[in-house]
């Protein structure tokens, strides 16, 4: 059974929650029918909520229990056996929403724990052993790609981790905020020499249009199932014999692009 994940994904305060369901519904359902893909498919949303967010715990105490019947009006969230994991549902659609957090190292670079909702205080750990209590913890930590993140110093942590010798799954991350026009970053390519799997994912800025962006640039598993009462126990089990990932979406346009990097370092000179 063929498995979409959107493994970089932000509920933002300004999103209407209706909409964002139903933009990740539509983006999911236009890559299949740009795939060849076919039958019963999963559409998974992997969250990676920043320090101070936790959006999954306020929808988990709107959960109902998973034998109860779906609303046909709008959409409804629903347990699994799992504390982490919930189902979304509306009608005959359904999709699976995962818990994670995004964290920052020492050295100011972003690391996705996936399938993991572990709180560390940002900042408070360099890089490599940030990557490894996640491990520890159960997450999969990802290095996501970033405008202008990974250059300098930075550069060169992210670049020690993807060559660790230490006992870390670690993946490299794409996203759909990098343009059409952007050559495929030096370090993903390292890491793909490495036998690093990317994991891509949209990565919704914090701007109010990008509530249509959910599942909208992600991941395929081809021949994989998930069990609809533990999905991360079987996440983590396709993870970890994953290799060479097939992808999904493009990248914004040029123009997109430059508008969306005006409008959010606006957002943060206002913040200020």
């Amino acid at each position: 059974m063929p498995i979409l994940i959107d493994a970089h994904v932000h509920i933002h305060p300004e999103f209407s929650l209706e909409l964002f369901f139903s933009s990740a519904w539509n983006n999911f359902s236009f890559a299949v029918e740009q795939s060849d893909i076919s039958g019963s498919i999963d559409f998974v949303l992997a969250l990676t909520e920043g320090a101070g967010c936790d959006v999954f715990s306020s929808l988990k105490k709107l959960a109902k229990p998973l034998s109860e019947s779906s609303s046909t009006v709008s959409w409804e969230i629903f347990l699994t056996a799992e504390p982490d994991s919930l189902i979304v549902r509306k009608d005959t659609a359904s999709m699976y929403l995962i818990a994670g957090k995004q964290l920052v190292s020492k050295e100011n670079i972003e690391l996705l724990s996936l399938f993991s909702s572990i709180v560390i205080e940002d900042r408070s750990l360099a890089l490599q052993d940030l990557a490894l209590i996640v491990t520890d913890k159960g997450g999969l930590p990802v290095i996501p790609w970033g405008v202008g993140k990974w250059f300098g110093e930075r550069g060169k942590a992210v670049e020690r981790l993807l060559n660790t010798k230490q006992d870390i799954s670690i993946f490299a991350g794409d996203n759909g905020n990098r343009p059409v026009f952007w050559p495929f970053p030096t370090l993903l390519k390292n890491a793909r020499g490495l036998g690093i799997p990317i994991v891509s994912g949209s990565d919704p800025l914090p701007l109010t249009s990008h509530v249509s962006r959910p599942g909208s640039f992600g991941v395929i598993f081809v021949e994989d199932e998930l069990s609809i009462r533990t999905p991360i126990d079987s996440l983590r089990k396709i993870f970890a014999k994953a290799h060479d990932i097939q992808s999904f979406g493009r990248g914004v346009g040029p123009f997109q692009f430059v508008i969306d990097q005006l409008r959010v370092n606006l957002r943060k000179q206002v913040g200020k």
